[in-house]
């Protein structure tokens, strides 16, 4: 029998474990001396490339080529590539292999080397477009030559392998970030567990590789915002059909069906930092189109008015100053048209040249938020079906062209709105410099003229003066005025064009726009008088818009008929009651509502005087025909009228007016006044002539009424 063998087989040196560990610290060693290496070489060919290509294309041929299209943010890279080379030799100068730490240098640098690269990659494609039409310029490409060639010396000389073409040149740095993730990924296969870098290379590996990750997503989104940037003119009809097929129809009939499920669900994916962005864009946009549209008008308003400007007051000038300073209008011509050219020119260098251009900018924007929307769409009504590759690409079309946009709508936000600022803070400047400039001239123009006593009796006085000239008057026995008055007699005056009565429509609009409760319902026929007075139908429904009118009066109120708003006086309006219905009778009955006015007492006049209420805007298109003589002598002639009664003379006014010139009587509300004429010197049946508190002048007579016994 054989004997029993217990003995165990001896261990292979591959699968020591010390062995493995050596042989990895070894590997590692390796590999983070080929990290320095390769990134002091990297860091050498940008230093070449700084030095003999970009340099001297910025110096001396700048306004040929633009060297920041090319090679962007070159300088940057080269920095921050000079600090990961300085940060790795620390890491692993007098440091014993086992116990050099990798990883936190590359998390200690990734937020720039993010940054920095991002910019880089962003523009590379841009940067090849420059570069082909550039070389398709003999001079431009000779230029370009020259700079390669002096550089490819250098790499001959160094014993380098040569350098093929620029295109080389400017791919190197995204060559290198792309590399980055695959370097430290041997790092990390080579780094045992139980040593102290493993997990920082971990994280710096994860790191490294999101930042290659967040790159491309860049490149994608702005390949898709390239994609969607062409505006609807730039595309004819043929290419419009063309793109018109199965697919195209299915896709917008689903956006549809998507609209309409978000708007009677409520349900929608949102995002309320794009909203409020959004928001801001619209209101921008809106906002300096209403101002490019304004100041172009006040720009040729400003142009048509200058040149009449700086006429009249050299006119003025030479009429209130005597000879001997007509020297200086010339110059001062002269330079009112230069002040006006210097306006001129500021406003359209400072203002509307600037707003114009932002505005041109609005609609690429407009172009992009709309296709958001429609990704959107697309997203949601994936949404209702099982997870597929479509889902997942209509969710990566929406999130780029959202995330593109929210961070570029809060930078466009921001630059507009101080373009905004900016403009109307030099076209408020501008205006109020050219106002000191006119105020000045005007001063200068009249500086020495003063007036003495009253105007009117000096502008008498002055007319009586001119009466004298035989030249003026035609004849002995006619006087101007009494000319003015005799022609004002047989004109006749045109009737105002009859406004629109209210509809049904009308009363409808206002039920539902205010409420029953705050709608009014006018007592009587109310006619305009004053201006921003409107006229009233009896029974014609109202809203209140203000119970106050702008010189602070709440016997006036801002009312909407549903087609055109004004002011009313409140004595002839009455709540609304929609369950009450009026009588019409004959005898005029009144209502409770009525008696909240004493205005509603009034009797009718005399038959002869019966018609003798004013039309439509007849106290602000109409005014009493007088002059003081003919003034004094009919208030004599009234005093000894045949007005025996008092009770037939006194009335009292129903509103308040406002005198507007001397021949006319100011009156407050409820005021007792006394009825001299109830005409003017015209035979205007429209105009009074009052007396009250010893004052006389001609009153609107639809403001008068009289009282009897209720």
């Amino acid at each position: 029998m054989a004997p029993n063998s217990t003995l165990s087989a001896p261990v292979s040196p591959a699968q020591d474990p010390e062995e493995l560990q050596r042989r990895k610290m070894v590997k590692r060693s390796k590999i983070i001396c080929e990290m320095i290496q390769t990134e002091k070489d990297y860091l050498n060919d940008l230093e070449f490339c700084i030095r003999e290509v970009v340099q001297p294309l910025r110096n001396h041929h700048s306004e040929q080529i633009d060297v920041d299209a090319l090679f962007s943010n070159i300088e940057s890279v080269c920095q921050i590539s000079a600090k990961l080379v300085s940060l790795l030799e620390e890491a692993t100068k007098n440091v014993e292999p086992e116990l050099q730490v990798i990883g936190e240098v590359f998390l200690e640098i990734k937020c720039p080397l993010e940054d920095v690269y991002k910019i880089y990659c962003f523009n590379n494609d841009e940067a090849h477009s420059v570069l082909e039409s550039y070389e398709r310029d003999p001079e431009i490409k000779e230029n370009l030559r020259q700079c390669t060639m002096a550089l490819k010396k250098i790499y001959e000389d160094q014993g380098k392998p040569n350098l093929l073409d620029m295109g080389s040149l400017m791919i190197k740095p995204i060559q290198r970030v792309m590399k980055y993730p695959l370097l430290l990924c041997e790092l990390l296969n080579s780094t045992p567990q139980c040593h102290p870098d493993y997990k920082s290379v971990q994280d710096a590996f994860s790191a490294l590789r999101n930042i290659n990750t967040n790159i491309n997503e860049l490149k994608r989104r702005k390949d898709l915002v390239l994609k969607y940037r062409r505006t609807d003119e730039e595309e004819s009809l043929k290419d419009k059909l063309s793109k018109l097929n199965i697919h195209s129809i299915t896709k917008k009939s689903k956006r549809v069906t998507s609209h309409l499920k978000i708007l009677t669900s409520g349900e929608q994916v949102k995002d309320q930092i794009f909203n409020k962005e959004e928001k801001i864009f619209r209101s921008l946009e809106k906002t300096i189109r209403l101002c490019v549209k304004n100041i172009s008008l006040t720009l040729s308003q400003i142009q048509d008015a200058m040149p009449l400007a700086a006429q009249s007051l050299s006119q003025i000038h030479y009429i209130l100053h005597d000879d001997n300073h007509n020297n200086n209008n010339p110059n001062n011509n002269s330079k009112s048209a230069e002040q006006y050219e210097y306006f001129v020119s500021k406003l359209d260098q400072l203002v509307y040249k600037p707003l114009c251009t932002l505005h041109a900018m609005f609609p690429v924007p407009q172009k992009l938020i709309q296709k958001r929307y429609d990704k959107l769409l697309d997203y949601h009504s994936c949404l209702q079906k099982q997870p597929d590759n479509v889902l997942d690409q209509s969710r990566k079309d929406y999130e780029a062209l959202n995330a593109q946009l929210v961070e570029e709508l809060h930078t466009f936000n921001k630059a507009a709105r101080n373009i905004l600022t900016n403009c109307l803070y030099f076209f408020f400047s501008l205006m109020e410099e050219l106002m000191s400039s006119g105020l000045e001239s005007a001063t200068n123009a009249t500086n020495n003229f003063t007036l003495c006593g009253n105007v009117n009796d000096v502008q008498y006085h002055i007319m009586e003066e001119l009466q004298s000239l035989y030249f003026v008057k035609e004849n002995s026995t006619a006087t101007f005025i009494e000319r003015k008055l005799s022609f004002e007699r047989k004109k006749t005056l045109s009737p105002l064009p009859e406004l629109p009565r209210q509809s049904e429509i009308h009363r409808s609009n206002l039920l539902s726009a205010y409420g029953a409760d705050k709608l009014y319902q006018a007592k009587r026929k109310c006619n305009a008088s004053q201006e921003l007075d409107i006229d009233l139908y009896e029974g014609e429904l109202v809203a209140v818009v203000e119970d106050k009118d702008p010189f602070g009066s709440t016997s006036r109120w801002l009312v909407d008929t549903g087609f055109l708003q004004g002011y009313v006086y409140s004595s002839f309006l009455k709540l609304y009651n929609p369950g009450k219905m009026q009588k019409d009778s004959t005898d005029n009955t009144f209502c409770e509502d009525d008696f909240d006015n004493f205005s509603l007492f009034v009797s009718s006049r005399p038959s002869r005087d019966r018609n003798s209420r004013a039309s439509v805007g007849s106290t602000s298109d109409s005014s009493p025909s007088i002059n003081e003589d003919e003034d004094r002598h009919e208030f004599n002639e009234c005093e000894g009228e045949s007005f025996s009664s008092d009770d037939y003379e006194i009335f009292y006014a129903v509103y308040a007016f406002e005198a507007r010139s001397q021949q006319e009587l100011s009156l407050q509300e409820n005021q007792k006044i006394r009825v001299l004429q109830f005409s003017d010197l015209s035979g205007n049946k429209e105009w009074w002539l009052a007396e009250a508190h010893g004052q006389k002048g001609y009153v609107p007579a639809n403001y008068l009424g009289k009282m009897t016994y209720a």
